[in-house]
């Protein structure tokens, strides 16, 4: 199966927010990420806004995640919420509040024992998304 069956284009769909996981599960690992190029080599890098915090009444962990809506204008952000499911979004602001359009989203996995990131500047192409480009403009 490759990425192209699993990854989903959302065309011209602006949110106030992005759904963002609420609790850590050491399975799904969910998280929240900045994504960026490598200034070497261009391959995307993760850098991560979202960590395990302290566990609730109920017993499960809070997913804790930095202020997305403080990040800049442009930034790309991977909201994953397990290994077969994220999101990818852009921050846009309309006048001054800041927004994020939906700019795609995979369903499924290479592999069932993968690990491996989803890279989306492989899989998605709409003729004016190219994350690489996006970041570095």
């Amino acid at each position: 199966m490759d990425y192209s069956t699993r990854i989903d284009a959302i065309i011209d769909y602006v949110i106030r927010r992005p759904a963002i996981p609420r609790h850590w599960d050491p399975v799904s690992r969910p998280h929240v990420a900045v994504l960026m190029p490598d200034p070497l080599s261009g391959a995307e890098v993760r850098y991560y806004l979202s960590r395990c915090g302290e566990r609730n009444s109920n017993g499960r962990s809070i997913l804790e995640v930095a202020d997305i809506d403080t990040l800049p204008e442009g930034t790309l952000l991977e909201v994953r919420f397990n290994a077969t499911r994220s999101n990818l979004y852009q921050l846009e602001l309309v006048g001054t509040i800041p927004c994020w359009r939906w700019l795609g989203r995979s369903q499924g996995l290479p592999d069932f024992n993968s690990d491996e990131s989803i890279y989306w500047d492989h899989v998605l192409d709409t003729g004016t998304y190219t994350p690489r480009d996006m970041i570095l403009a």
